[in-house]
């Protein structure tokens, strides 16, 4: 398929994407499978869904922003207990002001978590009213960081580890794109299937126009996924990558897309994962390191995943 025939194929169009302009610019799909879109035009808090972020901010920087929440949020209620001056609440014996701040901190993560150690203790009715709304507050707060908990380590994830380059490599005589994918963790998927679509950007009728045409793999569903799983399309007189050449991918902006779902049976549920390759991506002319071998004794197949991304030029 040469370029003409591209310009006269139909684009797929349940792809989600702009296929009949220009605007868009660069890649669709980020490595990470994420939609490589700013969203403009509203206000920030209007164009963010806050339990979506906690939900998939790193697990790292989820640590940092809740302790860093729970201690600014035990220096505000400090600071209130402070200036309700030295009589608001019964405490120890204090040598100083910072003495007194750093007791009415204490108090306030003990009020907020509802421990109550009772050392310290309020003594006017309105420190008894911020107390108890305090430990209100508290209440509310971690049953939604419960929630938030929850939803992170029970949320069903592919674990796919994906190659970091596309091949174009020899096959059957002839070419093939090739990528591969491996799951990681110690989780069963089943019934695995995989979507390929192809994105060009080029010149028809004197505008840049998004071209989106499938690929056709030539195993698209496996019964299990066990090992690792080799994507292979062959390049022949049908696939729109025919007599295309490294200029060419890179002239017209080639992305390969690649949408993955699979069941998995402890989630018990259908898990996907995406990501794509940008034409700089693709290696042409190589071949895939073979990742698995026999274990030392024989007895079971080691699937090495530090060689997922292993190829050699041919």
């Amino acid at each position: 398929m040469n370029l003409d025939d591209i310009l006269q194929t139909r684009s797929v169009n349940d792809t989600g994407f702009d296929n009949s302009t220009g605007n868009s610019s660069g890649r669709v799909l980020n490595k990470d499978g994420t939609s490589n879109v700013i969203k403009s035009g509203l206000t920030y808090f209007k164009r963010i869904s806050m339990f979506h972020t906690l939900i998939e901010l790193p697990t790292f920087q989820f640590i940092m922003l809740v302790n860093f929440i729970f201690i600014l949020l035990n220096i505000g209620f400090a600071f209130i207990y402070f200036i309700l001056g030295p009589n608001a609440l019964h405490m120890p014996p204090i040598s100083s002001e910072a003495d007194r701040f750093l007791h009415c901190f204490f108090f306030s993560t003990q009020t907020i978590t509802t421990v109550g150690y009772g050392l310290i203790s309020p003594s006017t009715p309105f420190c008894n009213f911020l107390a108890s709304f305090e430990a209100l507050f508290g209440w509310i707060a971690f049953a939604v960081l419960t929630g938030l908990i929850y939803g992170r380590f029970a949320k069903p994830k592919a674990y796919l580890l994906f190659s970091k380059n596309a091949l174009i490599t020899p096959h059957k005589n002839g070419h093939a794109l090739m990528f591969r994918m491996a799951p990681y963790k110690n989780n069963n998927l089943t019934e695995a299937e995989v979507l390929i679509n192809v994105s060009f950007r080029i010149y028809q009728n004197d505008k840049i126009v998004n071209k989106f045409l499938s690929l056709t793999p030539e195993i698209g569903k496996i019964s299990s996924m066990a090992l690792n799983w080799t994507i292979v399309h062959f390049i022949d007189e049908d696939s729109p990558l025919y007599g295309m050449c490294k200029e060419d991918f890179e002239i017209n902006q080639t992305e390969i897309m690649v949408f993955v779902k699979a069941f998995d049976e402890h989630f018990s549920n259908v898990v996907q994962q995406r990501t794509s390759y940008w034409y700089d991506e693709i290696i042409h002319g190589a071949k895939f390191s073979q990742m698995f071998r026999q274990s030392d004794d024989q007895k079971t197949t080691v699937l090495e995943l530090d060689k997922l991304d292993d190829y050699k030029l041919v």
